[in-house]
């Protein structure tokens, strides 16, 4: 079937309407709406708020429904067809899009069986000019059965990042690998540790003021090499600096979170992931969106990082998970 059927038949009705959200109980700058996404984004628009980050971590369209660890049901990711599924999503990410910041980010979050169908769409709402990343997360490693089922393991999910605006928040984010110290060098001016890289195509310019910044190293025959410097763990262990590119082989899968973190709800994602997710992409401040919101994850993160949040769900169990974890935050809890 194709995309296009969708489109056809999209809501282009209003996007605000006259919903409104009604203060259950609570007080503080987060919010946890209760009801289904639509109408709480409609509302949510209504009030005039925007948000400088959402991350959504949708339905797969995996034909499966999915319970919590205690045996409740947690939601259900069963679709008459393709077009259904794309029809249910496609007024949550235009919705999302009209509460963006100017400066606003969305991640949305699928794996193989949804990815060729959620980008069209974003590129349709954001225009695919706005495509600022494909993120690559290994999930898991390639053990067992993916690895005897007669092709590469499907083991990654995939992260769309459009801006709203060519204007975004955005803050590089640096990993650190581990470096054996007999490759390394010593400082005798500064004490620290480095390695080193040929000049390459650095001018003149540029090696004088990295001379002056001490960052040049020259060898008895006089070669000119570029120092990087490294970092020493308190175990004394050396790490060298790495710019975290588009594929996250870095962050564990939850399995390997404590039991603290773990609480049941499936499909749960990591804490590590929405982090790296909220600091790249937005500033202390800004208020971060989640209209599947599941066990809650991006509110627990984002409030440890200085952000206020929006959650959205219609799910008990979800509910339920998000309001145990949430326990010690101010939190004020909203329904439509």
């Amino acid at each position: 079937m194709s995309v296009r059927l969708v489109w056809e038949g999209r809501d282009d009705a209003p996007l605000a309407s006259e919903g409104a959200l009604v203060h259950v109980e609570g007080e503080g700058p987060h919010e946890v709406v209760e009801g289904p996404n639509l109408p709480a984004l409609r509302a949510l628009l209504a009030t005039g708020r925007t948000y400088g980050l959402a991350y959504l971590d949708p339905p797969y369209s995996s034909a499966a429904d999915y319970a919590h660890t205690d045996g409740r049901a947690a939601y259900s990711d069963k679709w008459s067809d393709r077009d259904a599924y794309l029809t249910a999503l496609f007024p949550c990410l235009r919705l999302v899009h009209a509460l963006l910041a100017p400066h606003g980010t969305i991640w949305v979050q699928v794996d193989h069986r949804a990815s060729g169908l959620v980008q069209p769409l974003l590129d349709e709402i954001f225009g695919a000019q706005r495509l600022r990343n494909v993120i690559a997360w290994r999930r898991a490693p390639p053990l067992g059965r993916q690895v005897q089922s007669g092709q590469f393991p499907r083991n990654l999910d995939l992260l769309f990042a459009y801006a709203k605006s060519d204007k975004p928040r955005w803050h590089p984010v640096w990993g650190l690998l581990p470096f054996d110290k007999k490759k390394a060098r010593l400082d005798p001016t500064n004490g620290r540790y480095f390695t080193t890289a040929p000049r390459g195509d650095y001018t003149d310019e540029s090696v004088a003021r990295l001379e002056a910044e001490g960052r040049i190293h020259r060898t008895e025959s006089g070669k000119v090499y570029v120092k990087y410097w490294l970092e020493q763990g308190e175990d004394g262990q050396l790490y060298k600096p790495k710019a975290v590119d588009a594929v996250w082989d870095d962050v564990a899968p939850l399995r390997h979170a404590s039991p603290k973190e773990r609480t049941g709800y499936p499909t749960q994602k990591p804490e590590p992931l929405l982090a790296r997710i909220v600091e790249s992409t937005s500033d202390p401040g800004d208020a971060v969106l989640d209209p599947y919101a599941g066990s809650g994850t991006t509110g627990v993160v984002a409030a440890r990082l200085g952000r206020p949040f929006t959650l959205v769900d219609q799910s008990p169990a979800a509910l339920d998970t998000m309001r145990a974890r949430l326990r010690d935050l101010p939190v004020r809890w909203l329904r439509t």
